[in-house]
């Protein structure tokens, strides 16, 4: 016979029988929406959209060639784990990442069902290597890169259109061109280029200088169009440059845009430390830290209209390889407070997330790399709220279990709270919050509608 605590294991709290009076009432703060077998199609790359188009959320694995960003296999499945379809070969041995890949889940040609594109790479005729043998760009490519276009439903080619040679680093959905709707494209190469390309497949517009690891897009002028903002500079939507500040030999690490109450706009990045510009690119306030590897904007606080939450790397970049660091400035760039990591923390990365839900305030989800807690959720006071792990599937042995994971966040629970979504090259899970939350509605039920 089963026993009940099994039975009842699923569900978001769950009473513990056999356990004294204070401990039976003791809820639960997370519940394990599911645990993913990812076989050998597991990655450290995760999309997430509506891919069979039953409504529901599904998610898409890519893999690659870890030293070329080559896309090599994508999987989608639901939250579950239940593989829709497969286009390419899976192997256990091309989970891993190196850099952003380009592939996006969206409704590109705009009949309401989404695809999933992705960017099939140019021949590096003639590869520069790297001294650790990465392949970040050519002397000289032969033919030219393509975006693919798959049938969410199927996975089969629906569309192709050829991109310059060595766009394929990572893109973008933007509104270039007045349609209304993002459905142009802002494609980077590595650290050297920048591209806009038009939904008809035109190249409008080619920019050189140090776009760093993405650009932010927002209409920052207000002409219905979109700027890209790579850190160093301000790309107007038909390729007019805004500004362009030095690099000073660095690439931008995170960009961020925000607009204010007041309708003024703050650009951020990091650069080494983290930087906070106004849209004609003059510095409004700077932080000098080791590597500010990520940096967003929210309300995490009631104090002020905005706060801007930023992640110092960590190990090995900072001196004497000190653990990550976490900070919260206000919008003057007040240093609010810091919180340093669990040691061996590093490379850790940054998220805002609807944890609490309702009218609550933004949390921030922090993932770190070699920490012995890999993910924790932190509130505006600096407190943390939970802390979480990646759940393997019984089958996976403890090497596998070392595997590094990332973090991302979406609603696909459907409770108005955003889940956390644990992904790597060896398992897959969800999360979510399993405290009750008040909707009036639900709470203030009634026979009679209009309320």
């Amino acid at each position: 016979m089963t026993p009940l605590r099994t039975l009842l294991a699923g569900l978001a709290w769950v009473p513990d029988l056999m356990a004294g009076p204070a401990e039976r009432m003791k809820p639960m703060t997370t519940h394990l929406v599911s645990a993913i077998d990812v076989k050998d199609f597991g990655a450290e790359t995760l999309r997430i959209g509506d891919l069979d188009g039953d409504g529901a959320p599904d998610l898409l694995f890519a893999q690659s060639i870890y030293e070329t960003r080559e896309i090599t296999c994508l999987t989608a499945t639901t939250i579950q784990g239940e593989v829709l379809w497969q286009s390419g070969k899976p192997s256990p041995d091309n989970g891993r990442i190196y850099g952003d890949l380009p592939v996006q889940i969206y409704d590109w040609d705009g009949d309401g069902a989404n695809e999933a594109l992705y960017i099939r790479q140019a021949r590096y005729a003639e590869p520069v290597l790297l001294e650790g043998g990465e392949r970040e760009r050519a002397r000289r490519y032969e033919g030219h890169a393509a975006m693919i276009v798959l049938d969410g439903r199927t996975g089969r080619e629906k569309a192709s259109f050829p991109l310059p040679a060595p766009a394929d680093d990572c893109f973008l959905f933007a509104d270039l061109t007045g349609r209304g709707r993002r459905e142009d494209l802002v494609i980077k190469d590595r650290y050297w280029n920048m591209w806009g390309v038009g939904h008809n497949a035109q190249v409008l517009w080619h920019w050189e200088g140090s776009p760093g690891h993405f650009p932010a897009i927002a209409d920052v002028d207000g002409d219905g169009r979109d700027e890209a903002f790579v850190g160093s500079a301000l790309i107007d939507h038909d390729g007019r440059v805004l500004f362009n500040n030095d690099p000073a030999g660095a690439h931008q690490d995170a960009a961020y845009i925000v607009q204010l109450a007041d309708k003024s706009w703050r650009l951020l990045f990091g650069n080494g430390g983290i930087h906070c510009l106004d849209v004609r690119g003059r510095r409004l306030w700077h932080h000098p830290l080791a590597e500010a590897q990520h940096v967003v904007a929210g309300r995490f606080r009631s104090d002020s209209e905005v706060q801007f939450m930023v992640i110092d790397r960590g190990h090995p970049r900072t001196e004497g390889g000190g653990p990550a660091t976490l900070y919260l400035y206000d919008p003057d760039g007040r240093e609010i407070w810091r919180r340093v990591q669990p040691p061996g923390s590093w490379a850790a990365a940054i998220v805002g997330i609807d944890w609490m839900g309702g009218d609550s305030l933004r949390c921030i989800l922090v993932c770190n790399r070699g920490a012995k807690e890999p993910a924790a959720i932190y509130d505006g006071e600096g407190r943390v709220v939970d802390t979480l792990h990646m759940a393997f599937t019984p089958d996976r042995t403890p090497e596998d279990r070392k595997a590094y994971s990332y973090c991302l966040r979406a609603d696909v629970w459907g409770d108005s709270r955003e889940e956390v979504f644990f992904f790597g090259s060896r398992g897959a899970s969800i999360h979510a919050n399993a405290r009750p939350l008040a909707i009036p509605t639900l709470y203030n039920n009634t026979l009679y509608p209009g309320m």
